[in-house]
């Protein structure tokens, strides 16, 4: 394992059947949320690992592309098969998942606390992606007070009706980054900028909202007005996986003391790359030079905004 790792992955491995808008398809991906975060966080820090249940059933050729890439694996063998999904896109925003026939189930791929290990709580930061959120609550309770700073991105499926106790969890959570559709259903209305102050003031140091293409918007404790930050212009192919990326390249600028607005100009570089391929191995090798210059780019776009 990395040595006071700058970020520490929470979440599932998933095998994803990819069908565009326009009827482009790809077959056995790698994907999963946390294999997209801790893909983010990696191509900013070389001390990423990750921590997910794993059926037997999961390809080795994706975890060994994984851990060629840097990414430090501790995984807990189940029992369960993984999760193998079709990824269904009608334009490039609307999308659904269904689950294969023989598909393990998202709660029996959850991790829970008493399989996070025990160096994870050395991490700078532990990244909590989506899961059920009878998980989540019990794995930021686990992680609240033990050392690393917490971030946590909801899962849109497991909001509605829950809404007080994922309320309830933002008090002991460091960094809370919905998407717009999450912000929506808890805030109970789609309004992201009243929504980020809403939820910063529940007690996260760093709120954002993913807003696609749109871009993100940043609020902080105290902050009136969330700054908006925008994307980089690439061609989008498939954005399976760019919020992910996001939320574990924003940890690891957060958690190593860069502002609001780097971090944010960060993730959303990382995220650029998402979309530009298919799945998340696609990604490699990572490119930091490419990352460098985009990162130029998109703080000088977001630092001149009014």
């Amino acid at each position: 394992m990395p040595k006071d790792p700058a970020l520490w992955v929470l979440g599932n491995l998933t095998t994803d059947d990819l069908v565009l808008a326009d009827g482009t398809t790809a077959m056995g991906l790698s994907g999963g949320n946390a294999v997209f975060a801790a893909l983010g966080g990696r191509l900013w820090s070389p001390r990423v690992a990750l921590s997910a249940r794993v059926g037997p059933d999961y390809s080795r050729r994706h975890l060994e592309a994984l851990a060629a890439a840097g990414i430090q694996l501790a995984l807990s063998p189940v029992d369960a098969p993984s999760i193998h999904h079709w990824a269904l896109y009608e334009t490039t925003e609307q999308r659904r998942f269904i689950a294969w026939l023989d598909s393990g189930s998202h709660l029996e791929q959850s991790l829970l606390p008493a399989e996070v290990p025990s160096a994870a709580l050395s991490a700078r930061v532990c990244h909590i992606a989506p899961m059920p959120l009878s998980v989540q609550a019990q794995l930021v309770r686990y992680l609240s007070g033990r050392g690393p700073l917490i971030s946590l991105d909801p899962h849109d499926e497991y909001i509605a009706g829950a809404e007080s106790t994922l309320l309830d969890v933002l008090g002991l959570v460091d960094l809370f980054l919905p998407s717009r559709m999450e912000a929506a259903l808890l805030f109970g209305r789609d309004a992201p900028e009243a929504a980020a102050r809403a939820f910063a003031e529940r007690g996260p140091r760093a709120v954002v909202v993913k807003l696609g293409a749109e871009g993100s918007l940043i609020c902080g404790p105290g902050q009136a007005v969330p700054l908006h930050v925008p994307i980089v212009p690439v061609t989008s192919i498939d954005p399976t996986g760019a919020g992910d990326a996001f939320c574990g390249a924003f940890a690891v600028a957060y958690g190593r003391g860069d502002t609001l607005v780097e971090a944010a100009c960060r993730a959303t570089v990382a995220a650029s790359f998402v979309v530009e391929r298919r799945g998340a191995m696609a990604m490699l090798p990572l490119d930091n030079l490419a990352a460098e210059r985009r990162l130029e780019w998109l703080l000088h776009k977001a630092l001149a905004a009014p």
